[in-house]
């Protein structure tokens, strides 16, 4: 069990260092190019929420879809029921995004179900 467990919190930490690597990589360009880009993720050792790691484990599409899907549907109807619905909406997006493969339609409802509880 604790091979496993270390094995889990291990691919965790290279799937981030790939991450920062490859966001290291673009944020410089954009700085080049006087762009603001969103910031490196998080390191997930660090986060303590669940809520936190979409927040600022990949900040850029955490913006995208609160500015761009999740507000402009909660001015439609701002009650928790609806709320629930537009997260779901969400996650459907993010289904879509990384592709519509089974394993990533487990990752999102999981993942979905984890935020909503």
């Amino acid at each position: 069990m604790w091979a496993l467990c270390g094995m889990g919190y291990l691919m965790g930490q290279f799937f981030q260092l790939k991450y920062v690597v490859m966001y290291g990589c673009g944020s410089f360009i954009a700085k080049l190019d006087s762009v603001d880009a969103p910031p490196h993720p998080k390191c997930i050792a660090r986060i303590h929420l669940y809520s936190e790691m979409w927040r600022y484990f990949d900040v850029g599409l955490h913006e995208f879809m609160h500015n761009y899907i999740f507000q402009p549907l909660t001015k439609l109807h701002s009650s928790l029921p609806g709320k629930l619905v537009y997260s779901v909406i969400c996650f459907s997006f993010v289904y879509i995004w990384h592709g519509t493969y089974d394993f990533v339609l487990i990752w999102s409802i999981l993942n979905c179900t984890g935020i909503q509880i």
